[in-house]
């Protein structure tokens, strides 16, 4: 990841060209020499295994793994010089996700997490642990970040969407990997999300399993694929569920 966040910062303020992709989404240099270089790492480290990236599609493997590259974990605010984007990695093993990384290079940290092992946040060379999350009994004790409510609404989840954030303690429209950093340092209890791919869940499948909370999409199902995910505590993510089983 070291060399990807050189090439990160080295685009990051400067004037990009932004292209659109065929769903109206934003690409730029930055997001293709990332998962250029990503690719040709893991294709000598890994040539059996074959990679999903966001830019450049599927690349089959032999070895029954895989990789999930999301070169520029929120394109957006990376665009416009906002510093909550970051780099996403993960290999996923007979169906399971089993490493995962997230680097945020104009943050300086970097999160990183295996199965089986605990998660990690470093910043500045400073390692340190994640704090395990609260337990919880009603929604109104709940800090609530989503990716942006036109997500829910366009989804067909407005009801459910207006119900969660006007009962809960805090909502904040913090999207991207950016949430997720708060949610594990345990000062978000919930992120919810619409629209959203492997390549930006895969990662914290892993760190989810690593730190006593869960990834599931709306039906409460452990799954990284998308479109809808919940990631917390168990207990905070049952509350949203009973929002999101009715109408």
């Amino acid at each position: 990841m070291a060399e990807c966040r050189k090439i990160a910062l080295r685009y990051f303020g400067s004037r990009l060209t932004i292209n659109r992709k065929s769903d109206r989404s934003p690409v730029t240099i930055a997001d293709k020499t990332i998962e250029e270089y990503l690719r040709r790492a893991i294709g000598r480290a890994f040539p059996k295994d074959g990679i999903v990236g966001e830019e450049f599609g599927t690349t089959r493997g032999s070895s029954g793994a895989y990789w999930t590259l999301d070169p520029i974990d929120g394109t957006r605010p990376f665009t416009r010089g906002l510093p909550s984007w970051g780099i996403l990695a993960a290999r996923v093993e007979r169906g399971v996700p089993v490493v995962g990384a997230c680097d945020l290079p104009a943050l300086g940290t970097f999160l990183g997490a295996a199965r089986g092992a605990a998660a990690f946040e470093r910043t500045k060379n400073v390692q340190s642990a994640f704090p395990r999350p609260r337990r919880f009994t009603s929604l109104k004790e709940a800090v609530i970040f989503h990716g942006g409510a036109s997500f829910f609404f366009q989804a067909g989840y407005g009801k459910q969407f207006e119900r969660i954030v006007s009962n809960c303690y805090l909502e904040r429209a913090y999207g991207d990997c950016y949430a997720y950093l708060w949610a594990l340092r345990g000062h978000a209890d919930i992120m919810m999300d619409y629209g959203v791919h492997e390549w930006d869940l895969a990662p914290f499948a892993v760190m989810a399993g690593s730190t006593g909370r869960v990834l599931v999409n709306f039906k409460g199902q452990s799954d990284f694929k998308g479109p809808d995910t919940l990631f917390g505590s168990s207990s905070a993510v049952k509350l949203l569920l009973k929002n999101f089983s009715s109408s």
